[in-house]
């Protein structure tokens, strides 16, 4: 008797059909994106004659075919989760500590559960994201480098929350994939670009759509006003 999978079973042509949408997804991707990839593809000629030794080195050897995958990973998790995020009674923003203008002299509030933004300085996107989130009632605060004990933390201190995540490329849906493991909704927000010390001789403060931000949050309490 041919046993009744519950959810996916593999066809004969399952590998073919496979590789042929992963083909057509690569080439749609690249041509879709080419204005914001148009620099991975020099940056790999830089970083393959760096020592091997340089912090992060193996992270800045990402290709270009994993940019396109956590970007459509951070899609559909900002989609999966969607629902369950409006539906969650409280938001936390966790936001990484690149975005301090004085990082890594900031004068953040250190705390084992995450740290705070004093808002010490008017134009640190740290502070116009603590701003954004106050207009609605919502906290923020640093992302911790054990970002799945941080969540848990808030899921024991705060009960049903729901988490903006603010990132990269690379490390926004791997977050949201950790959120989603511990059973905290997650929503995100991209970075416009690397701008930390992984990827910059002289580190910068990266822009995000602060409009995005607010949408998301708009969505799910209504008008700040």
């Amino acid at each position: 008797m041919k046993p009744r999978y519950p959810t996916y079973h593999l066809e004969d042509d399952t590998y073919r059909k496979l590789t042929a949408f992963v083909d057509q997804l690569l080439d749609t991707g690249y041509a879709t994106f080419a204005p914001e990839f148009g620099r991975i593809d020099d940056f790999l000629k830089t970083v393959a004659t760096e020592s091997p030794q340089r912090d992060a080195h193996r992270l800045r050897q990402s290709e270009k075919a994993r940019y396109l995958l956590e970007l459509v990973s951070f899609e559909i998790y900002d989609r999966l989760d969607r629902e369950a995020f409006n539906r969650a009674d409280k938001t936390l923003i966790v936001m990484p500590d690149c975005l301090s203008l004085h990082n890594p002299n900031c004068d953040k509030l250190d705390l084992p559960t995450g740290d705070v933004c004093r808002q010490c300085t008017e134009d640190c996107f740290a502070s116009q994201i603590c701003d954004v989130g106050a207009e609605f009632g919502v906290s923020s605060v640093f992302s911790k480098r054990k970002l799945e004990q941080q969540l848990e933390h808030y899921q024991q201190t705060q009960g049903d929350f729901g988490v903006v995540g603010i990132a990269c490329v690379l490390m926004l849906a791997s977050g949201m994939r950790s959120a989603h493991e511990v059973g905290v909704p997650a929503r995100g927000v991209l970075l416009e670009g690397c701008g930390c010390e992984h990827w910059n001789d002289q580190p910068f403060s990266p822009q995000l759509a602060l409009d995005r931000l607010r949408a998301i949050l708009q969505e799910k309490y209504g008008r700040a006003d």
